[in-house]
């Protein structure tokens, strides 16, 4: 295992930062990205790793370019190439739809002037032109916490083991210790995992004002698809028994429709009738979803249809959250 770097490397001659990219069936925002890393201003040595899965491979100047043949790997599995093929001792994940903001690689890698620290995560927005629906999407913290922890945060950098590659640093040797994202995963949850084992390591921060703009999905179309997937990645993780005990807690936490069977039963036991207190649950969920955003959205100064169509959200999200979970129990493991 390669030992902790025992210095900021933030002169060239002292180190190298490999910026990771994964990406598919999205290359003109990879190159869109690209072209803005190349622009960077900064005292960085950056050498730019981009992982595609396609099965038309376009190689791409003046970057580590490395495609693979479409099989459905899942993005660990992409992670884990770029990782192969990084060179540097800080490690940055970028999506490939992010647009970066001035300033953002600087003040996300600053934090590692501390040797204490090793993992980083920057703040995440939408572009102003977002939809109602997508300015939904990041008030209620999806993904990477979304622009309501940067609002919250108020500039300050804290403390966390919340970390997201959407947006994220961490030092290498983290990697090596470690051992990588889980090659056991398929759908999604790595992540969450790696940032877990890395916190247990060192300090980890959250650095809002290292920030990128991620495009909403921005339609309940792509948010249930979206979240169909995290709950697949819910019950995938739990079968690879990696914090099996923990996502069983939050599965059971968070289940929607463990809620409706709930409040269903009750109903039937002390009114005779079910759709009388499912229609109780779903005015409280609309009201708590409703108080919990409504201070967050007067601060952003949005438009009154993004409030109204917060429950609406949440809704769509908890119940392809649930309905993921279910096909993946169901289905046959291959």
């Amino acid at each position: 295992m390669r030992e902790p770097h025992s210095v900021f490397l933030y002169e060239q001659e002292k180190g190298l930062v490999s910026i990771l990219i994964c990406s598919r069936d999205r290359r003109s925002a990879l190159e869109f990205l690209i072209e803005r890393l190349r622009r960077l201003q900064n005292d960085f040595q950056i050498e730019v790793v981009a992982v595609e899965e396609t099965n038309h491979p376009a190689e791409i100047e003046d970057i580590t370019y490395v495609s693979h043949p479409v099989a459905n790997r899942g993005i660990p599995f992409a992670r884990n190439v770029a990782l192969a093929h990084a060179k540097g001792e800080l490690i940055v994940f970028i999506d490939d739809d992010c647009i970066i903001h001035n300033g953002w690689l600087g003040k996300l890698l600053s934090p590692f002037k501390d040797n204490s620290v090793v993992g980083v995560q920057g703040g995440v927005t939408v572009p102003q032109d977002t939809s109602p629906i997508g300015w939904v999407e990041t008030l209620l913290g999806f993904p990477g916490g979304g622009h309501r922890r940067v609002l919250e945060a108020g500039g300050t950098i804290s403390e966390t083991r919340e970390i997201s590659t959407l947006n994220c640093a961490y030092r290498r040797w983290i990697f090596d210790a470690i051992g990588g994202f889980e090659k056991d995963l398929k759908y999604t949850g790595e992540d969450y995992i790696l940032a877990k084992k890395a916190c247990d390591l060192g300090r980890c921060l959250f650095v809002p004002d290292a920030l990128v703009s991620h495009e909403a999905r921005g339609s309940l179309t792509k948010i249930w698809r979206w979240f169909v997937r995290r709950g697949r990645g819910d019950i995938d993780a739990i079968r690879a028994g990696k914090w099996r005990r923990s996502a069983i807690m939050w599965l059971l936490r968070s289940s929607f429709v463990l809620k409706l069977l709930a409040v269903g039963i009750l109903s039937l036991l002390a009114f005779n009738n079910i759709l009388f207190g499912l229609l109780i649950l779903l005015v409280c969920y609309s009201c708590i979803q409703l108080a919990r955003l409504y201070k967050t959205w007067k601060r952003q100064k949005l438009p009154t249809n993004v409030l109204l169509l917060v429950p609406v959200v949440k809704l769509t999200m908890d119940l392809a959250m649930d309905w993921g979970r279910i096909i993946t129990i169901f289905a046959k493991r291959r």
